[in-house]
């Protein structure tokens, strides 16, 4: 070979270029297949494509099947069982136990004295004690992470583990009095301002002031006869002494309420200013006066007690719940975050029964009617972390409580493309005991801190069958379809706590009002896609067994009790792999 003294020896043109950018991109790949071999160098023996839902297959012995799934929950609307003009199956929104015409007794009891009081000095026998109007928006929605590793003890037997991770937001646009719709109650001006108590008092003092100098009148009157204007004081006395007596129960009533004697705050809401109660009430004033002029008491003057000064607001409504000063005592109603690992599976899956017996070649280019069928178990431990009970908007992450889960697996195949899976579950749920809010019904959720206890709980037992048809196109893709019926019997809660409420009455508490509307009935549609290199790596033309898929699904129908109509996309990564042994067919 010649050589240059200025070059040296003449070398390879490929060793003078560059690579190509095309061969930059490829090589990157070729590294990263060879990495696939390396890792993965024996053969998975595998359905064609598998796709996402169960089935009734296993991992090979020594094998992986390590799943990897993204999934994105949401929903912002619920079926709900039959009730006070509804029917079974109806669909609301998902805010409606927040969103009210009326935010009155039902909603905070310690509003019952009030409109007691309204009530009777207004002289109104229908008055409702309301805080307005509320609109409330909610939309849930839940981001997992799952993570599936099972691994093939035997030709029969798979073992796996299954940790979710999760991320749940509820979402909550909140509205108080959007609609112009009178409310009847605001916050009562004594609480913090010694000048509104002073003002009240000094009007309780009027009415004391009047009352006592009719009595003085009176006696006078008796002992003295003759005295001008006693004749028709005498003649009245039976009026004025009844006037002293309605005067001074309303004057306790307004006291009680408004607050001022004794340097009592009174109520925690009274009427509004401009409200026809508040208008009732100052009339009611105006009349005792013009009554005590008339025997000659000018004492009580034009003063009127305090109204309250506007309506409620977002941030009135959240002091209510916050402050412990009204007892409710819990968290505000705003956008919740939980973040958690949920609710961990330990998973054992036997196959009774193949009748592809092993057949690998028989298994990827299958004929006539095949089928297999496998049975498995779960324990759930609970792991996840539940709803808070002093939060009335944040979702849980789990059940936080164990569960036994008896599972199985039937595929049957027809000819080469089709193949469909029927897949049954029992759940059952073990009793445990948790911290609640005890409410008084599904449909009240805002309970006090005062029906806060430890329960015992015994969710109900869920049984599910799902239909996964499937439709192979090639060794490579496959289309398939998804129902699922999931049918969940009604929570058992248990115990009885006599207590005292907001307003100092003794009640006893039932926990058992917390199954209510718990159980369900569902009918769940979906459908997706699957790109895999199963096959094509069992015939040695791919490096890396695995599977890609996008599954959409969404609940249809729902009844019996509260059923989120729930709206979910999922992408999954399946990989095979080998642990230990050597690859025989099964």
């Amino acid at each position: 070979m010649q050589t240059s003294r200025a070059t040296g020896p003449a070398l390879p043109r490929s060793r003078h270029r560059r690579p190509s950018f095309r061969r930059r991109a490829v090589a990157p790949a070729r590294r990263l297949a060879l990495c696939g071999a390396l890792i993965f160098p024996a053969p998975i023996l595998a359905q064609a494509v598998l796709g996402p839902g169960d089935d009734a297959s296993l991992a090979r012995r020594g094998a992986l099947r390590v799943t990897l799934l993204s999934r994105w929950t949401r929903f912002d609307e619920q079926y709900v069982g039959a009730g006070p003009g509804r029917a079974d199956g109806s669909l609301t929104a998902l805010g409606a136990p927040f969103t009210l015409d009326s935010i009155g007794v039902a909603q905070f009891e310690n509003l019952g004295p009030v409109q007691t009081s309204v009530r009777t000095l207004a002289g109104m026998p229908d008055f409702s004690a309301s805080l307005g109007a509320s609109l409330a928006r909610v939309r849930d929605h839940a981001i997992a992470t799952p993570v599936a590793v099972e691994l093939g003890l035997t030709r029969r037997i798979t073992v796996g583990v299954t940790v979710p991770f999760l991320t749940a937001t509820s979402s909550l646009d909140l509205r108080v009095n959007p609609t112009g719709r009178e409310p009847t109650l605001g916050f009562n001006p004594t609480l913090g301002s010694a000048a509104a108590l002073a003002s009240n008092g000094a009007l309780l003092a009027q009415f004391d002031s009047a009352a006592s100098q009719l009595a003085q009148r009176l006696t006078s009157c008796a002992t003295n006869p003759p005295a001008a204007g006693c004749a028709a004081v005498n003649a009245g006395r039976a009026g004025a002494l009844a006037l002293i007596a309605d005067a001074n129960a309303f004057a306790a009533g307004l006291g009680q309420l408004y607050g001022g004697r004794n340097g009592s705050a009174g109520a925690k809401f009274v009427p509004i200013a401009g409200t026809v109660a508040q208008a009732a009430i100052e009339a009611r004033v105006a009349a005792f006066r013009a009554l005590y002029a008339g025997y000659g008491a000018g004492a009580l003057t034009g003063t009127v007690p305090l109204a309250a000064q506007a309506p409620f607001t977002v941030q009135d409504l959240q002091r209510v719940l916050t402050d412990s000063t009204f007892g409710v005592r819990a968290r505000p109603l705003a956008t919740a975050v939980t973040r958690g690992v949920g609710d961990i599976d330990l998973a054992l899956k036997i196959n009774l029964f193949d009748s592809f017996r092993g057949d690998a070649k028989a298994r990827l280019t299958p004929s006539g009617i095949r089928w297999r069928q496998s049975i498995g178990g779960i324990y759930r431990l609970g792991t996840g972390a539940p709803d808070a009970a002093d939060d009335f908007t944040d979702l849980p992450v789990g059940d936080h409580q164990s569960d036994v889960e008896i599972q199985s697996y039937t595929d049957l195949l027809v000819g080469a493309h089709f193949w469909v899976s029927l897949v049954g579950r029992y759940n059952v749920q073990m009793a445990d005991e948790r911290v609640m809010r005890i409410t008084a019904g599904p449909d009240a959720p805002l309970a006090a801190a005062y029906r806060e206890h430890t329960v015992t709980r015994d969710l109900g037992d869920v049984l599910e069958i799902a239909v996964h048809p499937r439709w192979v196109l090639n060794e490579f893709v496959a289309l398939a379809g998804r129902y699922a019926y999931r049918r969940k019997f009604a929570d058992a809660y248990a115990g009885t706590f006599p207590v005292s409420d907001l307003n100092g009455q003794s009640v006893t508490l039932d926990a058992a009002t917390l199954g209510l509307g718990t159980e369900a009935r569902e009918h769940r549609f979906g459908g997706s896609v699957t790109y895999s290199t199963v096959a094509a790596f069992e015939r040695g033309r791919a490096r890396i067994p695995l599977e890609i898929s996008y599954l959409h699904f969404q609940t249809t129908r729902g009844a019996l009790g509260f059923v989120p109509k729930l709206s979910e996309d999922q992408v999954q990564v399946r990989v095979y792999g080998r642990l230990f042994g050597r690859w025989t067919p099964p």
